[in-house]
């Protein structure tokens, strides 16, 4: 019943059309049949906290062909582009690009639905009598039926594995280990109360070739599992994960591989083999390599783009309204995030099929990667960003400082006159420089 009601409300809202900043009363006077409208939701990471000015200068700064018509002296561009570089600085200390997308999204203001925080606030009895109520229901009723399904699906899905496993017939044991993951995934989904629409299902991979998502959590291979069957490749885990992934290898061919080989050459081979072979299912990669909160798209890793395989985009976007799907590693276990999904009302997803996309003539992976990126944060709605997700747990690399500074020299050098200067001259530019201030 609660599941019902959570897809009733969804399918009623999944109606409106979403505006922003427009105004219906000029749209109806054109003559169009306007549909009902309604004000299109923030997060609170969306509005952000300051207008990112100078930071949008200095990118348009490196990364713009143009040459002008006269070329200035190095000296007063480098003075000029210091003071945007500092205001860009501060900038990003007020508020970065990347430690944001780090954290779970935050809804504008508390809607009565989304799971509350564990510290209690008293504000007034009106409203604490509506947490309590929301407490009570989905600590009481949703969370016991929900805990018996997910019970089911796993013993149903390790139980067939571990048989599937052991049966010699190949075709037999691929049906039965392909029906089985579907019907155990939709089980799973139901533990969630999920709510998952899936659009452009024609596009789907039927055999072989490799599927790109990005990446929130770690039911995200639950989600796309309720739809199709797929192989899957990932880093070795332990507890209730590396149980489920040591019962998933019994039935199918997948791939894991341990943290320091994740950039290793190995994994991109063992990939390739696994593509060419078709009688194995497509294959899931999720490029970014750690969970993006579901606000943006990160840089894709180019070793699943080498392979030369076709690729099938999906993209995919939780809403936020009923719970955050989002899994913050560096804070909470698997199981610790399972139940926090479990004791929230309800999982809505909406998961696009792209068109399949090919390597073209003269590209390379990095730039089929970025390409299919592009395309899937397009689609999902979701901000494209260059930024490497591994900088979730590391320092920024000494490739990345060095592929900004050339990218300031390749600046220097397309509007200044720094090479036509000798060292001597340059000197003599900044003494003088100096002397005047």
């Amino acid at each position: 019943i609660t599941s019902f009601s959570f897809q009733w409300g969804s399918r009623t809202t999944n109606q409106y059309q979403y505006c922003e900043n427009e105004n219906v009363d000029d749209y109806s006077a054109l003559g169009q049949s306007a549909s009902p409208r309604i004000k299109k939701r923030h997060s609170s990471g969306d509005l952000g906290i300051i207008h990112r000015e100078k930071s949008d200068v200095i990118d348009s700064k490196l990364h713009s062909k143009d040459e002008p018509l006269c070329r200035q002296t190095t000296v007063s561009v480098v003075v000029d582009d210091s003071i945007d570089f500092i205001a860009a600085g501060i900038e990003a200390i007020i508020e970065d690009q990347v430690t944001s997308r780090f954290r779970a999204e935050q809804l504008s203001s508390w809607n009565l639905l989304t799971r509350t925080r564990y510290s209690f606030q008293y504000i007034n009895w009106k409203l604490t009598v509506l947490w309590a109520t929301g407490f009570l229901f989905r600590y009481l009723i949703l969370v016991p039926i929900r805990i018996v399904l997910f019970l089911i699906g796993l013993s149903i899905m390790c139980s067939a594995c571990y048989i599937a496993g052991i049966i010699p017939n190949q075709k037999v044991k691929k049906f039965i280990s392909r029906q089985v993951m579907l019907f155990s995934m939709r089980i799973f989904s139901r533990s969630f109360s999920s709510i998952i629409r899936f659009h452009d299902q024609g596009n789907r991979a039927k055999k072989g070739g490799i599927c790109v998502a990005n990446h929130t959590s770690p039911i995200d291979v639950m989600i796309l599992s309720c739809d199709n069957c797929y192989a899957m490749i990932g880093q070795k885990q332990g507890g209730l994960l590396g149980f489920i992934q040591n019962a998933l290898s019994r039935a199918e061919h997948h791939i894991w591989f341990e943290r320091g080989e994740a950039a290793d050459r190995r994994k991109v081979f063992r990939l390739k083999e696994h593509v060419e072979d078709e009688n194995k299912l497509p294959i899931i990669i999720f490029p970014e390599g750690t969970c993006i909160n579901n606000t943006s798209v990160m840089m894709f890793k180019k070793g699943s783009f080498e392979v030369g395989s076709t690729i099938y985009p999906i993209a995919m976007k939780y809403d936020s309204r009923l719970t955050d799907a989002f899994w913050n590693s560096s804070e909470q276990s698997y199981g610790e995030y399972l139940w926090r999904m479990m004791t929230s009302w309800a999982i809505i997803c909406d998961v696009w099929y792209l068109p399949a996309m090919s390597k073209e003539e003269g590209e390379d992976a990095i730039a089929f990667a970025r390409r299919v990126k592009r395309a899937i944060a397009k689609k999902g709605g979701l901000v494209d960003l260059e930024w490497d997700g591994a900088l979730k747990r590391e320092r920024v690399s000494s490739k990345l400082v060095q592929l900004q500074q050339k990218l300031y020299y390749d600046r220097l050098t397309r509007t200044t006159t720094i090479n036509n200067l000798s060292q001597e001259d340059l000197r003599t530019d900044v003494l003088d420089i100096m002397q005047v201030r």
